[in-house]
């Protein structure tokens, strides 16, 4: 083998072992920011007890028992309602981003043994003809 295709070979596998990784994992990194900031997860946790959409009623002037009570189990069921949705939200997103975590490790030490894994089938294929 040639100076310029050793250096060509030896190229290739620095580029396998560093740059391909490198690219890999700013990949992953990519994947796990989009997944966290489409649904949200850190601005949901801040405002896990707001109100659904806002949705609040005024306590308005002067007291009436009738009106304050309409209002309280009004304001209180938004919040819950809102605090329900955004758990689901918030358990949803996290399966999510659970998964691509685990999916981007695994793409990771598959793309790590891959090499290995060729040439033990290679040489498992080599044996097998002759034997």
């Amino acid at each position: 083998m040639s100076l310029r295709k050793k250096i060509i070979v030896l190229q290739f596998w620095s580029w396998y072992y560093t740059g391909a990784v490198r690219s890999l994992i700013k990949t992953w990194r990519g994947f796990i920011i989009f997944v966290r900031e489409y649904y949200s997860i850190p601005l949901l946790l801040k405002t896990l007890f707001c109100p659904w959409r806002r949705d609040i009623t005024k306590y308005g002037r002067g007291f009436s028992i009738k009106n304050f009570l309409e209002t309280l189990s009004f304001n209180l069921i938004s919040r819950s309602l809102g605090f329900f949705a955004r758990t689901f939200i918030i358990i949803l997103g996290s399966i999510c981003l659970l998964g691509v975590i685990i999916l981007g490790a695994l793409a990771l030490i598959v793309w790590l043994i891959l090499p290995f894994v060729l040439l033990i089938f290679i040489a498992a294929g080599f044996f097998l003809w002759i034997g």
